[in-house]
């Protein structure tokens, strides 16, 4: 029987590192004899190899090394400075530590674990208090990867993007602003949006921030085809203390804009053990897209086709 020594392999469904045939991939072997000699060779290799990721967020150009096994799920997480943009990944690795499951898909890995412990490290959780992670730097664009499966063992990638809320700011005052760099890319690679709602700042700053939020949905729209929206209501802890007008028609307005939508209430302060806003929404957001963007089939699930023109959703690497 044939056999893979790569355990996130299934080698009868497809080679996990996009090679075809499977037999010409250097971890896949025929025989028990096979084996033993690679399990040899594979430990005098790694030795002196390097490679090609280092488990730390990635930056754009590193996604190659990812996107040559399959087309990629990319989700941009789009919002103000200090909405909870980082800490919602924070929380959601955090969450997966402690066993949370997505409702279709196993978690199978990262390939940046690194960058996605320096985020748990960051994120201290006590009762009735949070110490969250350092404002995201203006220049920062990172991405950090997950592996999924599904009940078929059918690989998915997916990058959540964490960028700065201050370049969504001004790339929704002007889409071509020089400082905007990083939201354009986030706009024009993802296949899916998450729109941050910080509830605290409503209570703040009111209508002032309900409008800061309505620009940048607006300029979402200029382009974004069939991909789906879900508008994440942060510290949702203190959501009734928000005007219960403005509440509403920020709620309206946003339904009224995007055809593919959803809205939620995630929080980061447990008030039970499990609270529905901690310990399930947090994982609800991402199994909600999932849902949009990867339809059941037959044989498994099905990555829908990108409505993009963008070249670099199906880029392969070499």
């Amino acid at each position: 029987m044939s056999k893979c020594s790569n355990p996130d392999c299934v080698p009868s469904i497809f080679c996990h590192e996009g090679n075809e045939p499977q037999s010409s991939c250097p971890n896949f072997h025929g025989n028990k004899a096979t084996i033993e000699a690679g399990k040899a060779s594979k430990l005098k290799a790694v030795k002196k190899s390097q490679l090609t990721w280092d488990g730390v967020a990635f930056k754009t150009e590193d996604i190659s090394k990812v996107t040559y096994r399959n087309l990629p799920i990319i989700i941009g997480i789009m919002g103000k400075a200090d909405a909870g943009k980082t800490t919602f990944l924070a929380m959601l690795y955090t969450l997966l530590l402690r066993g949370e499951k997505f409702n279709k898909f196993n978690f199978a890995g990262s390939k940046s674990l690194l960058g996605w412990d320096e985020l748990y490290h960051k994120l201290k959780v006590k009762k009735n208090k949070v110490a969250f992670p350092d404002p995201t730097p203006v220049e920062y664009l990172r991405l950090h990867h997950l592996a999924l499966k599904d009940r078929l063992l059918r690989l998915y990638d997916v990058f959540l993007c964490d960028a700065s809320g201050e370049v969504f700011s001004d790339w929704s005052q002007n889409r071509d602003d020089i400082r905007a760099d990083n939201a354009r890319w986030v706009y024009g690679h993802s296949t899916a949006f998450i729109l941050f709602i910080d509830c605290d700042d409503l209570i703040k700053r009111k209508n002032r921030a309900k409008t800061e939020i309505i620009d940048i949905a607006q300029m979402m729209l200029h382009d974004i085809k069939e991909r789906p929206v879900i508008a994440v209501w942060s510290k949702a802890d203190l959501k009734e203390q928000v005007h219960e007008v403005i509440q509403a028609d920020l709620s309206n307005e946003l339904v009224s804009m995007f055809d593919n939508f959803n809205q939620i209430d995630i929080s980061n302060f447990s008030q039970d053990d499990p609270d529905s806003l901690v310990h399930e929404n947090n994982i609800k957001v991402i199994d909600w897209l999932l849902a949009r963007l990867i339809e059941p089939t037959a044989l498994g699930f099905q990555i829908q086709s990108s409505k993009s023109d963008d070249p670099f959703i199906y880029y392969k690497g070499r």
